[in-house]
């Protein structure tokens, strides 16, 4: 069993859930511009930089509510500690709900009705998890693909539309078995495990993408429509990713400058880089100039740093 009673902190975890915050101001600033690279924006289908940044969010997401449940209910028992997430994470679905008018299943929305979804899975034994996280995308996959859900979905949603949180579920679940790797601190093992499910889940996204002449149509990468071959490439690349930082964290002892005090207050940060985001885009029309778009940028990464070192500094952590 995994000593989940080890307090010291592991360098590459917080890496990656800055990485995942400065990313995410990034692709949500920059994507709505005519002058921003194919690569650099959304699509309802393809794979661009922008479509990796919110698996790694879930993913780290998926990695701390692991953490954060052994933790507790070495402590207060898993009853309580069950009922204190399901409280923040119905409390997350709320305010997302709250704040996305009619995208209802958008970011927060999708992280709090996954985490719920998942509640009684994130004890269980690593097997049991991944089974479960399979059945979720099978579960959503088969709607998507046998009913006028996927159709619907394309055409009117993002995220997977109300039902995508079993899309997200399997990302959050793949979450917490990387959190049990890492938690061993044994460089083999993170190295084989992460290098094992990176080729198998993105070789399982691109040859689920690929049509199969007489059983299925070309299932396209879309977080538009969270079908299968979108999840599995993502998370792929999600284990591809924490390994570098593992390396260069864990390893190398390189941190990267800003990334571990922006991912202390992930939510506080989400949240104000919303409000600067929809004031750019009252401020700043589709059609400005690149070096307006670096301004804007500059400013509001700034900003949102800004905010995270008040936080740091008056040892604040701002979560429900």
């Amino acid at each position: 069993m995994q000593d989940h009673s080890v307090t010291s902190r592991i360098p590459s975890i917080d890496q990656f859930r800055g990485y995942a915050i400065l990313t995410m101001i990034f692709v949500n600033f920059i994507g709505r511009f005519d002058a921003t690279p194919w690569m650099l924006q959304h699509h309802r289908t393809g794979m661009s930089f922008n479509d990796t940044i919110a698996p790694i969010f879930i993913f780290v997401v998926g990695m701390g509510f692991r953490l954060s449940l052994m933790r507790r209910a070495e402590k207060a028992g898993l009853a309580s500690a069950r009922k204190t997430a399901a409280w923040r994470y119905a409390k997350l679905a709320l305010l997302g709900f709250a704040i996305y008018y009619g995208y209802f299943w958008d970011a927060l929305s999708d992280i709090g009705v996954a985490g719920l979804l998942t509640l009684f899975l994130i004890d269980k034994s690593a097997v049991v998890r991944a089974v479960a996280a399979f059945g979720f995308l099978g579960a959503y996959q088969a709607l998507f693909s046998l009913t006028g859900y996927g159709e619907w979905v394309m055409r009117e949603a993002c995220n997977g539309g109300p039902l995508g949180p079993l899309s997200w579920a399997f990302i959050l679940l793949m979450g917490t078995l990387a959190y049990d790797v890492m938690a061993t601190r044994d460089t083999r093992a993170i190295v084989r495990h992460c290098v094992a499910w990176c080729i198998v889940l993105s070789a399982a996204g691109w040859a689920l993408k690929a049509p199969w002449p007489g059983l299925k149509p070309e299932w396209p990468f879309t977080q538009y429509g969270m079908s299968a071959p979108y999840p599995l490439y993502a998370t792929g690349l999600c284990f591809l990713t924490l390994l570098v930082f593992h390396g260069l964290c864990d390893l190398r002892n390189i941190q990267l400058p800003h990334l571990t005090i922006l991912g202390e207050n992930p939510l506080a940060v989400y949240l104000f880089h919303e409000v600067l985001v929809l004031i750019s885009e009252a401020i700043l029309p589709d059609s400005a100039p690149p070096y307006l778009i670096a301004l804007g940028f500059t400013l509001t990464y700034t900003l949102c740093y800004t905010l995270a070192v008040i936080l740091h500094r008056k040892r604040i952590i701002f979560k429900f």
